[in-house]
């Protein structure tokens, strides 16, 4: 389902079935791929507990972030964000800008791609897609389903929503932009937003195009508007802009990025993740200091001179969702040195070689190990990856870790050992999360720092309520595929599964762009993995097998497929 919308889940079906597959062999050194010819499907070969169900091609547009979501009627519906570029769309036969697709994965062994909304500007890129039930949307239309996408790189360069109800003929709703018409200031540096389905809100990188003294020092910061209450869709035209829609609620920060900032000027924001609609949101953090609900999770930086920043929802909101007043009549746009303080409840500083690209949190964990000591026997974690960024190794390795983030501070209420000169004393990295690049010489394809791309991590999963949550964890891993670790023990996590993608048919102008690269990943309600390829290859959808399913399931662990 779409992590934005996770109130907004019904009718899944059961949990993966079937039992597991052996899905790879070696032979000599060589991995041997086979057929399920029932499915029609080729596995690659490169795999470890973990095969592959489907594919689509995605129009071999360049892939980003995918997300699904569970449609009124029992479909399920996967909606895949794409990088700049066009290409020809086989649905009307016109070459169109990249945009979002949309496919039907309801049969996750036949994927049926129903529509590709490009974006309105050529040059544009629309990487970012979540969506939310109009049951669930605050005065939302029952039994419509809404997309939320930024549009980045061009002179449309803002976020739109879409009623994409009918998943042939989305049509659009709003667009948040520029426009002189009614005096909205221009959006920069959009990304990869967060929406809270069951108020509106969404937390948004970037920031408002404004004059000084207004201007932020960092234009991907975090846009916080309110798209609650949507119009009605636009019969035809271009999509509408309106002065009061979405409602503009606050413009946030690492400290320094604001417009009266002072110092080196911080890194840009990547993604932040609200807990406001996690499953347990009304349970408390491991220490007890306040409840899951009211914490969101915020990474700076990509892939360099990183910040984790967690983030008090309810000192960062107005009312009617929390209890900041403003100080000034420009607070929301030039909040003062306290606004920018006071909602920040913890901060990590990375070394500058390492970039917070996502910050998944992972609450109440009780590693087995710890269950003979006294103190700190239950953690709150934090998954948070660095973005590797440069092709064919030529920059310093990039890792995922896993950082305790039990005590956000040591002002924390019950502190957790005693209260420390350096406020911000707590979160610290447990452990790292690694693939050896000398790995892949174990197959033909080799190194997977000579396959022609990127190789490192990008990202995780985002799904609370994927049904391996809190036992494993799942990497984009660029030329190393998909990768899988159990991290019960969070302090050493081991891998435990693999995917490393064989294109069905080999295209070649991708092949000369650098070949594969396994983008991002979304682990769905069902189990399935959702895993896009940067190059153009499309969307493979996986599940696991073996001792890896096992664990995820609680189950006894049993042998490697």
């Amino acid at each position: 389902m779409s992590t934005s919308g996770i109130a907004s889940s019904i009718a899944w079906r059961t949990v993966l079935g079937g039992a597991g597959f052996v899905v790879a062999a070696l032979l000599a050194g060589k991995a041997l791929a086979r057929d399920d010819d029932h499915r029609g499907i080729s596995q690659s070969g490169e795999q470890k507990n973990m095969r592959l169900v489907g594919h689509a091609d995605l129009q071999q547009r360049p892939a980003y972030q995918p997300n699904v979501i569970a449609y009124p009627d029992g479909r399920t519906i996967a909606f895949v964000g794409t990088h700049g570029g066009s290409k020809l769309n086989p649905l009307t036969g016109n070459v169109e800008a990249n945009g979002t697709m949309i496919i039907d994965v309801t049969d996750p062994s036949h994927p049926v791609q129903t529509a590709h909304i490009p974006v309105p500007v050529a040059g544009g890129q629309a990487q970012m897609a979540r969506m939310c039930l109009g049951s669930v949307l605050p005065g939302g239309k029952s039994g419509s389903v809404y997309l939320l996408r930024n549009v980045q790189g061009s002179a449309a360069a803002g976020y739109e929503i879409w009623d994409v109800t009918n998943t042939s003929a989305p049509v659009p709703v709003a667009a948040l932009k520029g426009n002189t018409t009614p005096k909205t200031p221009a959006i920069r540096s959009t990304h990869k937003d967060w929406w809270e389905c069951t108020t509106g809100i969404a937390y948004m990188p970037g920031s408002r195009n404004l004059p000084k003294p207004d201007l932020w020092r960092t234009s991907q910061s975090m846009l916080i508007y309110d798209w609650s209450k949507p119009p009605a869709a636009a019969a035809s035209g271009p999509i509408p802009v309106y002065a009061d829609y979405p409602k503009y609620i606050r413009t946030y920060g690492v400290p320094g990025a604001n417009p009266d900032g002072t110092g080196g000027i911080p890194n840009s924001l990547h993604g932040a993740i609200s807990a406001f609609e996690h499953p347990q949101a009304t349970q408390s953090l491991a220490r007890g200091q306040d409840s899951i609900g009211n914490r969101i999770y915020a990474a700076w930086g990509v892939g360099d001179d990183g910040v984790l920043q967690i983030i008090d929802r309810k000192a960062l909101l107005p009312s009617p969702w929390g209890n900041w007043v403003p100080e000034t009549a420009d607070s929301a746009d030039r909040p003062t040195a306290n606004e920018m303080a006071k909602p920040m409840v913890g901060l990590m500083y990375m070394s500058a070689d390492q970039g917070g690209h996502t910050s998944m949190p992972i609450f109440g964990m009780q590693p087995a190990s710890y269950g003979s000591f006294t103190e700190f026997k239950t953690r709150d974690i934090v998954v948070l990856t660095s973005e590797a960024t440069a092709d064919l190794c030529q920059e310093s390795p990039h890792w995922a870790f896993l950082v305790d983030v039990t005590i956000e501070n040591s002002g924390a209420v019950p502190p957790g050992t005693k209260i420390e000169q350096n406020f911000f004393q707590g979160p610290m990295v447990l452990s790292t999360m690694s693939v050896d690049p000398r790995r892949g010489a174990k197959y033909p394809r080799g190194n997977y720092c000579t396959r022609g791309a990127r190789f490192g991590v990008h990202s995780n999963e985002e799904n609370f309520n994927n049904p391996y949550y809190g036992k494993l964890t799942f990497l984009a891993y660029f030329t190393g595929g998909v990768r899988t670790f159990d991290i019960r023990e969070p302090q050493s996590p081991a891998e435990v599964g693999f995917y490393v993608p064989l294109p069905a048919q080999t295209v070649p102008a991708l092949e000369a762009a650098g070949g594969y690269m396994t983008n991002n990943l979304e682990v769905v309600n069902r189990g399935f993995i959702y895993a896009t390829d940067r190059q153009g290859y499309g969307l493979d959808i996986l599940e696991l097998t073996g001792k890896a399913r096992n664990i995820g399931l609680g189950r006894p662990e049993g042998d490697d497929d």
